[in-house]
């Protein structure tokens, strides 16, 4: 089999192993599972002298391919359609050996749906037809695509390759991400559902959510919105965590850019997206990236490089209550990132803020939990949906939320020592393809490239060990409030925050 060139995915131990292991494969938790019906003819594999051969053991847990008494980690393996003796089949291959398996089409379409998940393809672009983009970050950019076979609508995320083994810690992220979300399953999480790969880009296929950012749509409701909304819309964020915390993953970036709407009418079915810089809890407290997440919303015990878990996502989510019960940030109002900094860092929450609202008692000590410095207090995501204010009578109480008094400065940690921004990859505006189609300048080698960033930002560099550097983002100064958030990304260096 013809190998992709530089393929980043070359050095997955999956593809430099024989593919069949003795044995059956350690499985803590079933994520997703695909068997044999009875009733369809067994899948056949074309043995080594090419004849088929029918496997009715066959079957999949999660991302392997069972057999009696061995099995596949098709992970990262690379997966093709093929055709032999007029029957479709699938190639599953790493660089030393290939698998393949055939059937009728029907049982093949279900278990390259299946596999789809788990391994690379190639061809984006002769299965998905790019209709416009909805979002840019600085490290991939976001589309609506539909998919040719059935004009099923998805997104797609796009990585530069270059960028991705050109940058520290750039492909470990992406490989990290991946992992990750080839492990969720639910419903307000979103999901991948295919992983392209060509000579450029990588491309990960995910949920198109046509809702859009959660405060964006609360802002621009008619009708309001009342406590008891906000209870459902938490029930729903924290069973979602919970779900996360469950399976051992720490999102670390909860923030409102990263919580999408399904549909625009409905203002509690949202979803977690965006998990570039999860990662999965270990008791040594060490992972890829040591400060991650977005200050204003990232728990100070990240900022203060102490020993963090699961409760950090706890902590994010105590601001979103904050700010959906209030209209306002947790700490004092000012436009100073610098003294934000130290604000979020040192636990500095404004709770004077909660006695001008009508709030409701319960939910008063429910946001001061969340927000507590003390992680032992702090609830975990499953303790916080026992507590009373979710078991009281619901409130109708009005709600007024304004963005403008959100601050503009929204700073991404991104690795460690080191904080900056993520530029939201969902609450732009669609913006109209070039006169060229994305296929045209995939040919000519220009397919979603990066801009010069001297087109995007000015930069303002203050040498010095204890300064910092502000890039200004490119804004359209006609989007709402909510649209313009973030307008700056911030690289700090790592400093005293005394």
């Amino acid at each position: 089999m013809k190998q992709i060139n530089q393929s980043i995915f070359e050095k997955y131990p999956t593809r430099n192993t024989t593919l069949w292991k003795k044995g059956l494969p350690t499985i803590l938790q079933i994520d997703r599972e695909l068997r044999q019906n009875s009733k369809e003819i067994p899948i056949q594999v074309r043995d080594e002298k090419d004849n088929l051969v029918y496997r009715n053991c066959y079957h999949m847990i999660n991302s392997y391919l069972i057999s009696n008494s061995c099995h596949v980690n098709i992970n990262n393996l690379s997966l093709k359609s093929v055709i032999y003796k007029n029957l479709e089949g699938l190639q599953i291959s790493g660089k030393k050996e290939c698998l393949q398996i055939f059937g009728n089409p029907d049982v093949i379409s279900k278990w390259k749906n299946y596999m789809s998940k788990y391994t690379i393809q190639r061809n984006f672009y002769k299965k998905y037809q790019v209709l416009k983009m909805i979002g840019k970050g600085s490290h991939a950019k976001v589309y609506k695509v539909e998919r040719i076979q059935d004009s099923s609508i998805f997104a797609v995320k796009i990585f530069k390759s270059e960028k991705l083994t050109n940058k520290e810690k750039g492909l470990d992220s992406l490989m990290k991400e991946i992992d990750i979300m080839r492990k969720l399953e639910h419903r307000n999480v979103l999901q991948l559902h295919e992983v392209f790969e060509d000579d450029n880009n990588v491309y990960l296929v995910v949920d198109y959510l046509q809702g859009g950012e959660l405060l964006k749509q609360i802002e621009n409701s008619l009708e309001g919105y009342s406590e008891h909304l906000v209870q459902n819309l938490m029930q729903n964020l924290l069973s979602s965590l919970n779900y996360l915390h469950q399976k051992n993953i720490i999102h670390r970036d909860i923030k409102p850019e990263n919580l999408i709407l399904k549909q625009k009418d409905c203002l509690t079915d949202l979803v977690i997206a965006d998990f570039g810089l999860s990662d999965i809890y270990n008791e040594q407290g060490i992972y890829l990236f040591q400060r991650c997440g977005t200050v204003g919303y990232v728990a100070p015990e990240v900022l203060r490089d102490e020993f963090y878990d699961y409760k950090v996502d706890m902590f994010s989510v105590g601001v979103i209550l904050f700010i959906l019960l209030t209209g306002e940030m947790p700490f004092q109002d000012n436009s100073d990132t610098d003294d934000l900094l130290k604000q979020n860092a040192y636990c500095q929450v404004n709770f004077n803020k909660l006695n001008n609202k009508s709030i409701s008692p319960a939910a008063q000590d429910f946001v001061r939990l969340l927000l507590d410095e003390n992680v032992n207090i702090r609830p975990s995501a499953q303790q916080a949906l026992q507590h009373d204010w979710f078991a009281n009578p619901k409130t109708n109480i009005a709600v007024s939320l304004s963005l403008t008094k959100l601050p503009v400065f929204q700073t991404r940690l991104d690795q460690e020592g080191f904080i900056k921004s993520s530029t939201p990859l969902w609450n732009q505006k669609g913006s109209p393809l070039s006169e060229q189609s994305p296929l045209q300048q995939y040919q000519q080698g220009e397919v979603l490239e990066q801009e010069d960033e001297a087109n995007y930002f000015k930069q303002f560099i203050s040498p010095g060990y204890d300064q910092y550097e502000i890039i200004e983002d490119c804004v359209d100064e006609e989007k709402t409030p909510s649209e313009m958030v973030p307008k700056y990304r911030l690289l700090v260096k790592q400093r005293s925050l005394k």
